[in-house]
């Protein structure tokens, strides 16, 4: 399904500064703020600094109870997918999640964890500066955010890194209908379909357009859809979110009206 706008394409902006967080999403994060919710919503999974380790810990949703905690080797996050600090990294069969590496440095470490025992499935190490962005429904594939620079983070390339051989995939995943995307922003929101096949989400970019990144999970392609903005400041942006509708992808005010609707 590719995406389709519903309303005219407008004129590019100028470079406006915007309100933004002092990461840009992906990063990992620790701590009772950054809970990764299982799949049936039951438990909490969440990450604390042991030293120059982390306790993972799961805990139920309803009164807090802690059921299991582990310490793994590393200090490691729970990835936060946008600016607003949601949460990501579940696969989607539930069986186990991924940890990412806090901060940035030259070499990115990933940790997946089983969600039955909290035990190390595998880990994953990447020369390069990477954030997680999505997991394939059959859990073969992980998708990743490359920072080209860590002198500027607002500007990325989407990798996949094959969980089955253990290898990056050359090449980036783009946009083949639009060569000349650059792709660069701020993660404002996500919306993921139930299956896990499509992965939507909404940036905003001072000097261009706000857009839609639509990421086919399966296929391993990618859809931006510009969106119309003629305000100088992208600033009210960053306060709108996505949501799945039926056959469409609505972008939506904070007081739930809304603002774009785009057809998928």
């Amino acid at each position: 399904m590719i995406l389709r706008l519903l309303v005219p394409f407008a004129a590019a902006l100028a470079l406006v500064p915007a309100a933004l967080a002092a990461y840009p999403a992906p990063y990992a994060a620790q701590g009772a703020d950054a809970a990764l919710p299982s799949l049936d919503g039951s438990l909490r999974f969440l990450t604390f600094a042991a030293g120059t380790d982390t306790q993972v810990v799961a805990r139920r949703a309803s009164g807090g109870a802690t059921v299991l905690t582990r310490t793994v080797t590393g200090a490691f996050g729970v990835p936060m997918l946008t600016q607003s600090g949601l949460a990501g990294g579940m696969f989607h069969d539930g069986s186990a999640f991924v940890l990412q590496s806090v901060g940035f440095a030259d070499t990115t470490h990933f940790a997946i964890v089983a969600t039955q025992d909290l035990s190390l499935r595998d880990t994953i190490d990447l020369k390069g500066t990477f954030g997680f962005d999505a997991l394939s429904p059959d859990g073969a594939t992980l998708y990743l955010i490359q920072h080209t620079t860590t002198q500027d983070l607002a500007h990325y390339i989407v990798r996949a890194y094959d969980l089955r051989t253990h290898t990056l995939v050359p090449g980036r995943i783009a946009d083949k209908t639009q060569k000349s995307w650059v792709m660069q922003g701020w993660a404002v929101s996500r919306a993921t379909t139930p299956d896990g096949h499509w992965a939507y989400t909404l940036y905003a970019n001072p000097g261009g357009y706000p857009f839609i990144h639509a990421l086919d999970t399966v296929r391993g392609v990618a859809h931006c859809i510009g969106l119309p903005w003629t305000a100088t400041s992208q600033d009210p942006v960053f306060n709108f979110h996505l949501v799945l509708k039926p056959g469409a992808v609505a972008v939506e005010r904070p007081d739930g009206s809304t603002w774009r609707r785009i057809k998928r």
